[in-house]
């Protein structure tokens, strides 16, 4: 179980090298577009709106209070800047990445990559966005016992671990659906393979979540990460068939 999951943290740095070839960096640069123009959006709100919310929180003649407050809502800012972060670079770069998942899947013998043009950009595109919005949806169930547990004195020394926990599960989700989509599993499906290599993903999606949260390292977590979830699951999910194969392989 251990082995798996660093093995499933080496996926991430291998998404990384996968990226960083020459055959592989035009795929990969939409993603990164993606990512800087979301890091400096994100960015200019946040600390735009640091002060000002400081402002709000602290009356007239309390700013002494600010050196104390700060540390707990940066914590509180950094928090949502991942989440936000990750399910919105996901969101709009999703076509982008699925081009990238089917350059990989060719490299590891699986499905070949797309020639439908941009007719079939569009299609998997939107797929891959409803996705990202199921995994959304599905975040939202857990999330709200999570922080109901975070307000229950005692138990909520337990919440950051599990949050942490929570959050790599997730990452494994969203960036297992480009391999997985491939073999035309739904996304209830999908959470089944994923599950059979827990330890692998959960791995995986605590690498992604770390280096997502490292500014500037995060501008090219995305398209690594979708690198590393695809050659993860083709090696270790099964074999990924051509979307057209799939019913075929289903038994």
């Amino acid at each position: 179980m251990i082995r798996d999951f660093f093995a499933g943290m080496g996926y991430l740095w291998g998404g990384f090298r996968t990226i960083a070839r020459p055959g592989m960096r035009r795929y990969a640069a939409a993603p990164v577009l993606v990512s800087l123009v979301v890091f400096v959006a994100l960015a200019a709100l946040l600390g735009w709106g640091f002060d000002t919310w400081m402002a709000a929180l602290l009356p007239g003649g309390w700013d002494w209070l600010e050196w104390l407050l700060w540390p707990l809502f940066a914590l509180g800012i950094l928090l949502v800047w991942v989440f936000t972060y990750v399910h919105l670079t996901n969101l709009i770069g999703a076509p982008f990445n699925d081009l990238l998942a089917e350059r990989v899947l060719a490299e590891s013998g699986g499905a070949p990559p797309a020639e439908g043009g941009w007719a079939q950009i569009l299609r998997e595109g939107a797929r891959a966005v409803g996705n990202t919005v199921a995994v959304l949806v599905y975040s939202l169930r857990w999330a709200v016992p999570l922080l109901l547990l975070t307000l229950i004195p005692g138990l909520n020394v337990v919440a950051p671990v599990l949050w942490l926990v929570f959050n790599a599960w997730l990452l494994a989700l969203e960036y297992a659906d480009y391999p997985l989509a491939a073999r035309g599993l739904a996304f209830r499906e999908q959470r089944a393979v994923v599950a059979g290599e827990r330890p692998a993903a959960l791995g995986f999606g605590l690498a992604a979540l770390l280096v997502t949260s490292i500014p500037v390292v995060n501008l090219v977590a995305m398209p690594a990460a979708v690198a590393g979830a695809t050659r993860l699951f083709a090696e270790r999910g099964g074999s990924i068939a051509p979307r057209a194969e799939a019913p075929q392989g289903a038994g």
